[in-house]
């Protein structure tokens, strides 16, 4: 028995000491960040997961410092710990975080914020924290066209009423699209319908497919993916290479199929953790997507995902 006193408290003062010391290492960082230090985050308070919850309460006190620099960084520490945690309490104590610094002074912190919160599953957000994010929504906010996708992208339909109220109040064709995309993705017919009028003859090149594109698949609308499976399957080459010594214009559907990968379930191409393509034979890839879709026609949409 006093054998296995004895290991307990050895084992118990190493987890300790482990925890300790990943304190003390955020705290010697964010005073060298204070000092002007650009030092990437020590790869060990990343990579935490036994103690990270005495991290992430350590870092509330610096997300409160009068120092813009010193919250950035602590509330993009918090970000990258909780969003890919095994524990959902964890990845909602992280979350909370994230929502607090949507009401930074800095909108340079609040857009962060939005980015960091899209990062997360939607299923990860409590029912709490889906109303903090709806209930801020304000036709005069600035950044309206993020945030309005931010609240299409809970898994609430709470959040179709505000987005209409605030559609009904701005003048702007930009924000007024986006609110339709974000109501897109609660599943509002009328918005999907003002999307595909706005976009059915729009020419397709590079902008459109860097600027429009990635948020028609944030629709996760099978309307919406009907007309990008259009784009897929044309042989138009309305968009440049990526090689810069190539004037030869490409096919627009090697790049929409990168676009696409993240949302398709069962997507028959290898992609990485993070959802991007792994290929290097991009018409062999074209091709085998093609033939893929002919073969599901009624494929399945991923929705936990931004």
């Amino acid at each position: 028995m006093k054998i296995i006193y004895i290991l307990f408290l050895f084992l118990f003062t190493i987890q300790s000491s482990i925890a300790q010391s990943n304190l003390d290492q955020l705290n010697s960082y964010m005073q060298e960040v204070r000092d002007g230090s650009y030092d990437p985050v020590p790869q060990s308070i990343l990579k935490e997961e036994a103690q990270t919850n005495e991290l992430l309460t350590a870092l509330v006190t610096y997300q409160n410092d009068s120092n813009a620099v010193i919250r950035t960084r602590a509330y993009n520490i918090s970000k990258r710990i909780g969003q890919n945690h095994p524990e959902i309490a964890i990845r909602q104590q992280a979350i909370n975080q994230q929502i607090k610094a949507l009401e930074d002074k800095d909108t340079g912190i609040m857009v962060k914020a939005i980015n960091a919160l899209t990062g997360f599953k939607n299923t990860d957000f409590t029912n709490n924290q889906q109303l903090r994010i709806i209930n801020r929504l304000k036709a005069d906010m600035p950044h309206l066209e993020k945030y309005a996708r931010l609240v299409g992208y809970m898994p609430n339909e709470v959040a179709i009423e505000p987005l209409k109220q605030v559609q009904l109040q701005v003048t702007d064709g930009w924000e007024s699209f986006n609110l339709n995309l974000a109501l897109a993705r609660r599943g509002d017919e009328q918005a999907t319908t003002a999307v595909l009028n706005k976009i059915q003859n729009a020419q397709i090149n590079d902008a459109f497919v860097y600027d429009i594109v990635p948020v028609l698949v944030y629709t996760r609308s099978i309307d919406i993916f009907d007309f990008l499976e259009g784009l897929i399957f044309s042989d138009e080459a309305n968009c440049s290479s990526a090689n810069p010594d190539s004037n030869a214009n490409i096919l627009c559907g090697y790049r929409i199929m990168e676009y696409i990968a993240p949302a398709l379930e069962n997507f028959p191409l290898p992609i990485d953790e993070y959802g991007e393509l792994e290929v290097d034979d991009y018409e062999t890839a074209l091709v085998r997507l093609r033939e893929w879709l002919i073969q599901n026609p009624d494929y399945q949409l991923v929705n936990d995902n931004y």
